[in-house]
């Protein structure tokens, strides 16, 4: 490896540079993390006003979350052919790679949006690739399966279920054969990949450096869902939690397909309150505030940034044992229960009602994190995969 005042050349690859997920609000996180450390970072991503991170190459985006649903047919061919080969995505990569010259190249999410041809011209090019599994995109069609199918049937439409299904041989018989290292954000993960031909490094996720001190019992309140608004996230179980127990607040912030569904909800109900989509700092503000924290996905999620945040600054959480969810919870300060309102609302009552029972969830889930995700940690674990492939 080269180095340059102590550090590494680093370029992350990511479809977004601002928040849209976990994956994105990752890879920002680490581009600070790993500049604190001393090493020289550059992304390559979409291009958008919002992006967090602004030093490296952005290329004109074809789709989006927010955008994809109202994608003429018309205008969905472009977008298909991007999602196969983005010309704009392989120069961005030929350039950086001149200019740049980086020492590794770390993928993480690149389809539809920019392909697979940062990964293909990096190898080409003789640069050590790292990939970051933060679901089951490698296994299957739908990123968000662990059971190995070559066919999306979990889209909820057509056409993107017709993407992932081609996109899913490209990132099996093109991408994975040029990655030199895979890395899985939780045990869970690492399981499910194995089977089928990689064998990933397991690093879980970090959280931001925990604060001194959080807010107690008594300065909070409620309970608080705070994430993607889709049905496999199960938001629609903690609507029927408010329905269950009226005299539980409830507040759900975040953005996604259910957004109106949930504002409806909340307009009959008054013990749910809907917030939709907050900044950052809002964010923070509000897990601060609540007193749990409500994490009921049905699908299996790989290593949840949202359960680490919450338990980093005091929040106990309550998760259904959904892939890497369970392990991260279990490991830190929580509950971990079966799937259904029944449970979900016993557990939040609890935690709600018995402030020993409380206090010592909060206290277990920010040792956990000072224990093993913190920035630092993380950052040290990544040093060691990067320089075994360089």
């Amino acid at each position: 490896m080269r180095h340059t005042g102590g550090g590494v050349r680093i370029l992350l690859v990511n479809k977004f540079a601002h928040v849209t997920g976990g994956a994105d609000q990752h890879c920002l996180d680490l581009a600070a993390a790993l500049t604190d450390a001393g090493h020289d970072v550059r992304m390559l991503s979409t291009a958008d006003p919002a992006n967090g991170w602004r030093s490296g190459a952005f290329v004109p985006v074809s789709t989006s979350a927010g955008t994809r649903d109202q994608t003429r047919l018309l205008d969905a061919a472009p977008v298909f052919f991007k999602a196969l080969w983005h010309r704009g995505a392989a120069a961005a990569m030929r350039r950086l790679a001149a200019e740049f010259r980086p020492d590794v190249v770390h993928a993480h999410k690149l389809y539809p949006q920019i392909s697979v041809a940062p990964v293909v011209e990096a190898a080409r090019l003789g640069l050590p690739v790292v990939q970051t599994l933060h679901d089951f995109e490698m296994v299957s069609a739908n990123h968000l399966d662990p059971r190995a199918r070559a066919l999306d049937l979990t889209e909820t439409q057509l056409r993107y279920r017709a993407l992932n299904t081609a996109t899913f041989p490209i990132r099996r018989r093109v991408q994975l054969p040029r990655v030199g290292r895979f890395i899985a954000v939780s045990e869970v993960a690492a399981a499910s990949h194995r089977p089928h031909g990689i064998d990933p490094v397991v690093i879980r996720n970090f959280a931001p450096e925990p604060p001194d001190a959080v807010p107690g019992w008594a300065e909070r309140a409620g309970a608080l869902y705070l994430g993607r608004l889709t049905e496999g996230k199960g938001v629609r179980d903690v609507v029927a939690l408010a329905r269950a127990a009226p005299d539980v607040p409830v507040d759900i912030v975040g953005f996604g397909e259910l957004g109106e569904e949930l504002a409806a909800a909340a307009a009959e109900l008054p013990n749910l309150t809907y917030h939709g989509w907050v900044p950052r700092e809002e964010t923070v503000r509000r897990l601060l505030g609540a007193r749990v924290v409500l994490m009921p996905s049905l699908a299996p999620e790989g290593g949840p940034l949202v359960a680490l945040q919450a338990m980093a600054l005091g929040a106990p959480v309550v998760a259904y044992d959904a892939g890497g969810l369970g392990e991260y919870v279990r490991r830190g300060g929580g509950d971990v229960i079966e799937r259904g309102v029944e449970p979900l609302a016993g557990a939040v009552r609890r935690i709600l009602s018995d402030e020993g029972v409380w206090a010592t969830m909060s206290e277990h889930g920010r040792r956990a994190v000072y224990a093993e995700h913190t920035p630092g940690q993380y950052v040290a674990r990544l040093e060691r995969v990067y320089a075994a492939v360089a």
